[in-house]
């Protein structure tokens, strides 16, 4: 189906849609969300009724998970999970605009427009005015200089400095990076069990959701892993990539949790029958047994 113009379920600003279906599913791309898809009536029918807060919640989540290369799927659960955690503070706020201010820039001391949609996402804003305020204060701190016209800035010395310290910070993020076959008979594997079951121990889970690569390991894939706190193996379809993912972990010393749909556990590799899968049945199963085994074994995570 051609893509057309709609307005997004979300935020509501205008975005493109290449499916739409209140029963099924739609996958959307946003001006200011990015990219995302949304799956069933039910989770429409929730976003529907969301106040200007947890909209801000969701929209900034949304464009997180676009920045760590992955394209969330909403469910119900996820929105859920979201939109109870709390708003990250006016300090978490202003650390994210500046760090969303240096990956925009492309060259110094140029203007930059304070109007971009992306800005209300990347700092969990409800509307542009609390972008400006937050652009006001980091003027006083004399990080930035707004132009006369108000509509434009540019960063100063400390603006900069404050940009390179906080894009060297070595914080864990809570991340989980998910290795599975992207088939898609899978994809409610992904987004009721996998995904559900890592933000419910507290971490934000990841999956690049690019074609699988048959000379090499995406460098986006071998990036994600370094900065993850753990990797979710499924071996459920026995995927190549599947293996050197938990492997290339495993290198690094990166906790990896290793799981399979019960059917397919007689044809794992030798080497993997040794470690402790978590075979599961349906969905539910998955999330539960999932979460309990990373709460166990890397401990609850920072948005538990």
């Amino acid at each position: 189906m051609p893509e057309d113009s709609t307005d997004c379920m979300v935020c509501k600003n205008k975005a493109k849609v290449d499916y739409f279906d209140f029963g099924d599913k739609a996958n959307l791309e946003c001006t200011r969300c990015g990219k995302f898809s949304l799956l069933g009536s039910e989770t429409y029918n929730l976003i529907d009724r969301l106040d200007g807060q947890n909209r801000a919640k969701l929209s900034g989540w949304i464009y997180e998970q676009n920045g760590e290369a992955s394209i969330p799927k909403l469910t119900r659960e996820i929105v859920e999970i979201v939109t109870t955690r709390s708003l990250p503070s006016i300090s978490e706020r202003i650390d994210r605009f500046l760090l969303e201010v240096g990956k925009n820039q492309t060259k110094l001391n140029s203007l930059i427009d304070i109007n971009q949609p992306h800005f209300i996402a990347a700092t969990y804003s409800q509307n542009q005015h609390e972008v400006e305020f937050l652009l006001d204060v980091l003027a006083e701190n004399k990080m930035v200089e707004v132009c006369e016209s108000g509509v434009a800035f540019r960063i100063l010395y400390d603006g900069y400095v404050a940009i390179d310290t906080l894009t060297r910070k070595k914080e864990s993020f809570g991340k989980g990076f998910v290795a599975m076959s992207f088939d898609d008979t899978l994809n409610e594997a992904y987004t009721k069990g996998f995904q559900v079951g890592i933000m419910n121990a507290g971490y934000e889970p990841v999956r690049v959701d690019k074609s699988e690569h048959i000379n090499r390991i995406d460098d986006e894939i071998i990036a994600q892993i370094k900065t993850a706190d753990f990797v979710v193996a499924d071996f459920t379809g026995h995927k190549g990539g599947v293996y050197f993912e938990a492997g290339y972990a495993l290198g690094l010393n990166i906790p990896v949790i290793w799981t399979c749909r019960k059917d397919n556990m007689k044809d794992l590799h030798f080497d993997i029958r040794q470690y402790n899968n978590i075979g599961w049945e349906n969905f539910e199963e998955l999330a539960n047994r999932l979460q309990y085994r990373l709460e166990a074994t890397v401990g609850k995570g920072p948005k538990n």
